[in-house]
């Protein structure tokens, strides 16, 4: 299948690291990249409040990598991910100021990281040309279903994209639920993607 550019780089908000081959878990540079890459498919009004949080953003990426113990599995992170997807559309529509709603979008974001954990080191440039693979048929179904869905994962980059898809599935949700205009989701389904989200 053909990929087609995104038009919004959200990474190009952001200076970061050059990610590092270490063992099999994602450098904190890659989990960032996620973190924008996710960010720059979210419904546009979702869109531009991270953008306005991105520091908050990164910082709960960077906080959640920081407290990870290591000791639990991928379907344990990924239902952490959908708890924490539920936790943000109830806070959003508390009117939770949105410095902490990008904050825990962080932590998502490192829950699906982890969930897609690579299998050996990961190359040099495995998040350049990042793909989006789309929205399933169902893009609001419960974030459990969302979080456990089953995606290509050979290879780092695979799971890399996995990670970026799932998040992105996952920000969706939260618009839609908080009361937020999520159509979007109809430009990019899955059965014509996948999406490359930044040249």
């Amino acid at each position: 299948m053909r990929c087609r550019p995104l038009l919004v780089s959200f990474a190009a908000l952001l200076v970061l690291p050059a990610p590092s081959a270490r063992g099999t878990e994602w450098a904190l540079a890659d989990e960032r990249r996620m973190a924008a890459d996710a960010a720059s498919l979210a419904p546009p009004d979702f869109k531009r409040q991270l953008a306005n949080q991105s520091h908050r953003l990164m910082q709960g990426v960077s906080d959640a990598a920081a407290g990870e113990a290591g000791t639990r599995d991928a379907a344990a992170h990924r239902a952490a991910a959908a708890r924490g997807a539920r936790a943000l559309a109830e806070a959003i529509r508390r009117h939770t100021p949105f410095d902490e709603i990008a904050y825990q979008a962080g932590g998502i974001v490192h829950e699906l990281a982890r969930a897609q954990a690579p299998q050996s080191p990961v190359p040099a440039g495995t998040s350049a040309n990042a793909r989006f693979l789309g929205f399933s048929r169902e893009p609001f179904a419960a974030p459990e279903t969302l979080a456990a869905a089953a995606l290509p994962s050979g290879t780092a980059r695979d799971r890399y994209d996995a990670a970026v898809t799932l998040t992105t599935r996952l920000l969706a949700w939260v618009w839609k639920t908080a009361g937020g205009d999520a159509s979007s989701v109809t430009q990019y389904p899955a059965a014509k993607g996948p999406y490359v989200v930044r040249e």
